[in-house]
């Protein structure tokens, strides 16, 4: 963990910086738009969306690597270059080649997205929490035993206890690399499935687009209930800005390609729901003002609805041992 990360590609687009230059202007500037307050910024692209080391992996030697990062670049570039044929070009429908790039693409936004990991940590937090609760102080004095190499005593155990189950204390975020290895194993998945459905296309000529940090906006199906989840297997459709003028529907069924017809209620309706699906920033030309008229969510600063308190399955002796047959 103490390895250097010095000469690494440590500052890393969440939403890749060349597919944000298609809502930039010529001085490569994008408009942020802050759900936390309403607040709009033109900042510098190379900017936008940065984590520091978001993508850096660590080997199995102890060792910090890019190479997660470069493999990301290798689909990026791909997948730019098919949307630059696809709405630059106004080749439609797509070729099988640039079909498959921008299908990888775009289940490569869906899956590496910083609300994803989060997603993961909210689990993975629920998990440890509700271990801790049901095995008790038991578990707790082996895993001291283990440690400290002698048996811990019962004050030792007690406090240990105490800070363990006060689970507003403290949260748990699981290593990097379990993203990147879900990344690995959702992508392949999720691009076979965009791969398959039907694309329609839709430019515009004047009506203008956003973008958000969770670029791929997913469509409930017509009879989900609110308080339903939506995923890759149970959505109606996806939804993807291509570039200020362009957007690409994704359906939820196999079919025949096709363009949809332009219209302002279509832009509208289309932006909307963009920024319903963003987490904590939409992104827009600076020329452009494609918020008007339009509801702006809270940020989202949890992705598990987790219903349920864990202090409701505290153990302190642990789950009762099951009597032999």
């Amino acid at each position: 963990m103490g390895s250097s990360k010095k000469g690494l590609k440590r500052a890393n687009h969440t939403v890749p910086r060349s597919y944000l230059l298609r809502f930039a202007d010529q001085q490569k500037q994008i408009m942020r738009v802050r759900l936390e307050d309403g607040s709009s910024r033109k900042e510098p692209v190379k900017r936008s969306t940065v984590v520091r080391d978001f993508y850096l992996m660590e080997t199995a030697s102890g060792e910090w690597t890019d190479e997660f990062e470069d493999a990301l670049s290798e689909l990026e570039n791909a997948g730019i270059q098919a949307i630059r044929a696809i709405v630059d070009e106004d080749k439609w429908p797509p070729t099988p080649e640039h079909r498959m790039a921008l299908a990888k693409w775009a289940a490569l936004q869906h899956v590496r997205v910083p609300a994803v990991r989060q997603q993961g940590d909210e689990i993975a937090d629920f998990l440890l929490k509700l271990n801790i609760a049901v095995k008790g102080k038991p578990q707790i004095r082996q895993v001291m035993e283990e440690r400290l190499g002698r048996p811990p005593t019962e004050e030792e155990v007690e406090a240990r206890w105490q800070q363990l189950s006060d689970f507003g204390s403290y949260s748990v975020k699981q290593h990097a690399n379990a993203h990147m290895k879900l990344i690995g194993e959702l992508m392949p998945r999720a691009a076979a499935h965009f791969h398959s459905r039907a694309w329609g296309l839709c430019r515009f000529e004047r009506r203008a687009l956003v973008t958000s940090d969770c670029p791929v906006a997913l469509v409930p199906s017509a009879d989900a209930h609110p308080d339903d989840g939506v995923g890759l297997a149970t959505a109606a459709g996806f939804l993807l800005p291509l570039d200020r003028r362009a957007f690409l529907v994704i359906n939820g069924e196999e079919g025949e390609d096709y363009r949809l017809r332009p219209h302002t209620s279509l832009a509208r309706s289309f932006n909307q729901k963009i920024v319903f699906d963003a987490r904590l920033s939409v992104f827009h030309h600076p020329e452009d003002s494609p918020l008007e008229g339009l509801v702006l969510p809270k940020p989202t600063t949890r992705e598990m609805d987790i219903s349920g308190d864990l202090q409701a399955f505290l153990m302190p002796e642990g789950w009762p041992s099951q009597p032999r047959s």
